[in-house]
């Protein structure tokens, strides 16, 4: 029997990309006010990436400890000592979390979550940093996972056990809805757990594997779980 929803979060619940860039651009306006004579130059910026990357391979899939890395070599260029760069860190991380989590819903999501949460165990499992009490959905959402919390993004499955384990169910009472064949549909499917694929554009697939179900609009997964129950 179905008991737990998990949803992926960027791109199933919302688009991610103008949060994202919005969230960047807020970053930089702060950090260039808040630093006297810093750029936040992007291409610079590239440079700290692909050098956190090279030299700091474990915080690959942890984005908010990677961004704090990247950002720590761009203040320690411009000649920011380590005391006032700790605080100018940890405040830097809170706007730009502030202004990530700060996203417009698909049309329909919030109505299907709260109409699901009334038969169903719901939470969230992403690779991304969004937060679901800033989001407001921590009254529908009973867990939440990220690739920074279990170490290791999709599609290993470690997001997934630490579900199963956290609500105390097997792969088959969980059913997965997420945008990627592979991260989503291919990730869970290879755990046991049943998939159900929210088509996108950005992400046509197919993967290696077949979901249960693929629904074009959140607004169907209602149905489509009334389905997955009478088989």
């Amino acid at each position: 029997m179905i008991r737990v929803i998990a949803f992926d979060l960027d791109d199933t619940l919302w688009h991610v990309d103008p949060v994202i860039r919005r969230a960047e651009g807020v970053l930089k306006a702060w950090l260039e006010d808040r630093v006297s004579g810093f750029v936040y130059d992007r291409q610079q910026i590239g440079g700290y990436r692909h050098a956190v990357v090279e030299e700091q391979p474990e915080l690959v899939g942890r984005m908010t400890d990677f961004r704090r890395a990247v950002l720590d070599r761009a203040l320690a260029a411009h000649g920011v000592a380590v005391s006032p760069r700790a605080e100018i860190l940890d405040e830097a991380i809170e706007v730009f979390l502030t202004a990530r989590n700060e996203i417009e819903f698909f049309e329909g999501v919030l109505e299907t979550i709260a109409t699901l949460a009334e038969d169903f165990t719901l939470g969230a499992l992403s690779n991304g940093n969004a937060d679901i009490h800033r989001l407001g959905l921590a009254g529908h959402f009973s867990f939440a996972f990220s690739a920074e919390d279990v170490g290791s993004p999709k599609p290993a499955p470690d997001l997934f056990h630490a579900a199963l384990d956290h609500i105390g169910c097997k792969p088959e009472e969980m059913v997965y809805v997420g945008d990627d064949p592979v991260k989503d549909v291919d990730a869970s499917n290879a755990v046991g757990i049943h998939s159900i694929w929210l088509q996108n554009t950005l992400r046509p697939g197919p993967g290696e594997t077949s979901p249960d179900a693929v629904i074009e609009d959140i607004r169907q997964l209602p149905q489509v779980m009334a389905a997955l129950i009478a088989r």
